[in-house]
């Protein structure tokens, strides 16, 4: 496994592996490994940020595409979001466990920000208004788990179909995973993960319907390691 980490390390047209060793790792090593490798880089990325550009179907309606700058302490887990783009421009949300582990707090923009930050349970409906997923969801690493157990789960009936895709305009390798028995129980019917060769992270995922309807769209960009004030994940200095 480690000469297919040092293979994706270096990437495509980056003077490092030719494009096409990169192409053959990508369709040879198995869908769960590569997941592995990823999930391997976001843990030794530890405290990390990146820009999101969220698009979710909520209540059959495709919600306009949101601007996010995510920051993610692996463990223990902790996240703070910044809304920079979209609807909710302005908005802020900071999630601890350490110190609620059903609820989250979140500071609004213009008007509704006289009220300063609330606490909102993560399972209400006010926090599911524009997104099929949770807070506690938030992150790569989360992401990377729930791909790796929907693979899991294919693997008694009969699988996960995979289609590989190959590059996109972003130099990404895109893979298509089609769920078996119609995506019951999965997280979509079908999802396709866009990964970034040089750093072994999605760089694009999306999930369909059974018909091909986009559920969800995230695209993931500038994602590095981050260095943050004291106490930056707790409510009181949120």
């Amino acid at each position: 496994m480690w000469v297919l980490m040092l293979v994706l390390s270096q990437g495509p047209g980056d003077g490092g592996v030719p494009r096409e060793l990169a192409e053959k790792v990508m369709t040879e090593t198995p869908q769960a490994e590569l997941i592995e490798m990823g999930r391997a880089k976001v843990k030794e990325l530890g405290t990390y940020r990146y820009r999101m550009a969220k698009e979710e179907r909520v209540g059959g309606e495709l919600l306009p595409v949101q601007d996010i700058d995510m920051y993610v302490q692996e463990k223990p887990f902790a996240v703070r979001l910044h809304y920079v783009g979209g609807p909710g421009k302005g908005r802020k949300v900071l999630y601890n466990p350490k110190e609620r582990a059903d609820d989250f707090r979140v500071r609004e923009h213009g008007f509704l920000g006289v009220f300063g930050a609330v606490w909102i349970s993560v399972e209400s409906g006010m926090a599911k208004k524009d997104s099929n997923h949770t807070v506690k969801e938030a992150g790569m690493g989360p992401l990377l788990d729930r791909f790796s157990a929907d693979l899991k789960k294919a693997e008694g009936i009969g699988g996960m179909k995979i289609t590989q895709e190959g590059w996109d305009k972003s130099g990404s390798w895109c893979t298509m995973y089609t769920a078996p028995n119609g995506g019951k129980g999965f997280s979509a019917a079908k999802s396709r993960i866009c990964t970034d060769v040089d750093s072994r992270l999605p760089a694009k995922v999306e999930g369909f319907d059974g018909s091909g309807t986009l559920l969800e769209r995230y695209v993931f960009t500038d994602v590095r390691p981050a260095v943050h004030p004291p106490k930056f994940f707790d409510s009181d200095n949120f």
